[in-house]
């Protein structure tokens, strides 16, 4: 059962949110902003425990028919807020719901372009060195750049056993860029299916894309 505080962060992520092109997924406390080929997640993460949330704040990749949304890039963005009253709590929400545009806003420009998108990404699998899902989005982003050679070694990376099928479905694709674009556009369209996102009859992959 929905209490005051959910109806606070509701209303004022609807109000903060909702002006950048938000819109709530279902009655969840999550919200979402549709790129085409991904989304921003914004979860004001409730506790098991206690009235009040965290602050996520993520990308989601759509070129993987999984079904579900993930946090494929991103962070905690604040630390738990309490629940104590309306008074107390509604500044906080707002500053949360404040805090998550501006993080909103950093990731369009981060992921403008499959160019910068296959550059950060790059970067970012680096970092964690994991050979997971961080590794498929960046093998995904460079072969949609026709750095094609490139994500072949990326894809190479992967150890996680999780993401080989994945893999494997994209292998057959990678000696071909307008090939491994319709793959992306035949997953996307899938994952947005799945998620209950609008068509759209536009291409769905980055404007930038050389095909």
């Amino acid at each position: 059962m929905s209490g005051p505080h959910d109806k606070l962060i509701a209303n004022t992520a609807k109000q903060i949110l909702g002006s950048l092109g938000f819109r709530q997924k279902g009655r969840s406390r999550t919200w979402i902003a549709d790129h085409g080929w991904w989304l921003t997640v914004v979860e004001f993460q409730p506790s098991n425990w206690n009235k009040g949330c965290y602050l996520n704040v993520a990308v989601h990749f759509l070129w993987l028919d999984q079904g579900h949304i993930t946090f494929d890039y991103g962070k905690r963005v604040s630390t738990f807020v309490e629940y104590e009253s309306d008074k107390q709590f509604e500044p906080e929400v707002k500053h949360l719901a404040l805090l998550a545009a501006q993080e909103a806003r950093s990731l369009e420009g981060r992921f403008s372009s499959i160019g910068a998108t296959a550059n950060e990404l790059d970067v970012h699998q680096a970092k964690l060195g994991l050979g997971s899902w961080a590794t498929y989005h960046a093998g995904m982003a460079l072969a949609l750049c026709g750095r094609l050679d490139e994500a072949k070694a990326m894809f190479r990376l992967v150890q996680d056993a999780r993401v080989h099928s994945a893999v494997a479905r994209i292998q057959p694709y990678l000696n071909d860029h307008i090939a491994i674009c319709r793959k992306a556009e035949e997953l996307i369209a899938r994952q947005r299916s799945s998620l209950n996102l609008s068509s759209k009859d536009e291409c769905l992959l980055p404007s930038d894309i050389d095909r």
